[in-house]
């Protein structure tokens, strides 16, 4: 079986899930989720681009109102 096959319908047979709810396969915990972690600069640069997101998006409606 090449890599670039995916997974046959008899290999499906290997997922189940566990009393805690842990998604495995052939018993062997899978991992779902993982952290990400941002350094400082990092975090102010998607702080940064939040805001400059959402003022650029309140913008237009603040001037339609005639408020800016």
């Amino acid at each position: 079986m090449d890599k670039d096959d995916g997974i046959t319908w008899n290999q499906m047979r290997g997922f189940s899930v566990d009393k805690n709810n842990r998604l495995l396969w052939n018993g062997e915990v899978i991992v779902t989720e993982s952290k990400l972690s941002l350094s400082k600069f990092q975090l102010f640069l998607a702080v940064a681009a939040t805001l400059g997101t959402l003022a650029s998006g309140v913008h237009p409606f603040l001037v339609s109102f005639g408020i800016l």
